[in-house]
């Protein structure tokens, strides 16, 4: 995190954090600001620890910060570190009270593992946001949220959506701007596989996708808002249900390697393997990256709804949250930079021109440099095919238990139902709920 506290502007009143941190960024690129600053600050310095697919992200934040403020420069030892071990070496440095970054990526399957700390180890960032609260989309900054507190700042919207094949689509006559809910989805898969003998789509058995996407948007969870086990209710095991009777029909088949992240699986859709992928909007760089062949023939809409007219259209899964350590000595400067970095209009613009993530601010939607047609994409305005969507969104409750749930479910619920078949959707989520009942 970013060290030393930098002065803000003349004013009769002391700013705040957030005040401080808008007026910064409100002012990027004025030459005001440079010149009356007397002389060229020393840099401050600060350690963060990040995902690498969002290096080049933070170091382009980085050099904007530094040119628009030149009166309080920052030093950032930005280290790519892997998902897990980032995780082990974090939690063990806030453990232990040394070593830990200033900033961190810490992803939303362990952030419930800090709020069972005696004091949660991050700093607040409500500050930052309570006065723009209606400019984000609430449920993302929910997810990142404990007992009223922010202390996590979102990547992206995390909303997901439907990579179609559109050469198997055509094949199959199916016009995807026909599908609005899910039984048309499941209609159109029917005909899929009628007309190419290709599957609709896959399912996960070592992790969550879709089956969390669809609870999520039907308005259920995982627990409620107080923390109660709610992981059988009525509604989950209909989804569990209904996810398996694609399977048995033949509309979907369990996805290769297990999950969205295995080589057998790029391999496999890169192949044109099945016709639609349901994954959060991020999943467009990992396709551009992995699968290159279908570079001009995926056209990305909405989820389908349950029903029209519903209160969620959408569900934000999976995601980063940046947190401030508590180890960090320069918390309020830290707290500038961060919302510069990540929090701000410009910081959400650039994170999808840059990296295909949607933004998490509602305002930076209508934005002319979001129009633009991404040629992998079917050469189409991927931005405004599904921003109508993503305003109502649902989101995990996020407490201490939420780390072994995403487990239990990937690791036993995934598998045991579509995999290995030896239960049934309502045995396995009971057993998930009797499990974490008893690690309460």
């Amino acid at each position: 995190i970013l060290s030393g506290c930098g002065e803000a502007r003349k004013r009769t009143v002391e700013p705040t954090t957030a005040e401080a941190a808008k007026e910064t960024t409100q002012e990027a690129g004025g030459e005001t600001k440079a010149e009356t600053a007397k002389m060229e600050a020393e840099p401050v310095d600060f350690s963060f620890w990040c995902i690498s697919a969002h290096e080049a992200f933070y170091r382009s934040r980085i050099d904007a910060w530094n040119k628009e403020n030149p009166d309080k420069p920052v030093n950032v030892d930005l280290v790519s570190v892997g998902g897990s071990d980032r995780q082990s070496k974090l939690l063990v440095a806030l453990q232990t009270g040394q070593g830990a970054p200033d900033f961190c990526d810490v992803n939303i399957i362990h952030f419930g593992v800090y709020y069972d700390f005696d004091e949660i180890p991050f700093v607040s960032l409500t500050d930052l946001v309570k006065d723009e609260e209606d400019k984000f989309i609430k449920s993302k900054l929910d997810m990142y949220s404990y007992n009223g507190e922010l202390y996590g700042s979102p990547t992206q919207a995390g909303a997901n959506v439907v990579f179609y094949n559109t050469k198997i689509m055509e094949e199959a006559g199916v016009d995807i701007d026909s599908i609005v809910t899910w039984d048309d989805f499941v209609k159109a898969g029917e005909t899929v596989v009628q007309k190419t003998g290709k599957p609709m789509t896959a399912v996960e058995t070592t992790d969550m996708y879709p089956f969390q996407s669809m609870v999520l948007q039907k308005g259920s969870d995982f627990f409620d808002a107080e923390g109660n086990v709610t992981i059988n209710n009525e509604t989950n095991v209909e989804i569990l249900e209904y996810l398996k009777s694609w399977l048995d029909d033949g509309i979907a088949v369990t996805m290769p390697g297990g999950s969205n992240t295995s080589e057998n699986f790029y391999e496999f859709f890169n192949n044109d393997g099945m016709g639609a992928l349901i994954m959060p909007l991020w999943y467009m760089t990992r396709l551009e990256e992995y699968m290159p062949d279908l570079s001009g023939h995926l056209a990305v809409r909405p989820m389908p709804v349950w029903e029209e007219g519903q209160q969620y259209t959408s569900a934000c899964t999976g995601g980063t949250g940046t947190v401030i350590t508590n180890q960090c000595e320069n918390q309020e400067l830290a707290k500038e930079f961060l919302y510069f970095c990540k929090l701000s209009y410009d910081a959400n613009k650039e994170c999808y021109l840059q990296l295909g993530f949607a933004p998490f601010r509602s305002d930076v939607w209508e934005d002319e440099a979001l129009s633009v047609n991404r040629e992998f994409f079917n050469n189409e305005n991927v931005f405004g095919n599904v921003a109508a969507s993503l305003k109502n969104s649902n989101a995990i409750h996020n407490n201490p238990m939420v780390p072994k749930a995403f487990d239990i479910v990937s690791s036993d619920v995934m598998y045991s139902v579509f995999e290995a078949g030896t239960s049934t959707p309502k045995e396995a989520l009971d057993r998930a709920a009797d499990t974490l009942n008893s690690q309460k």
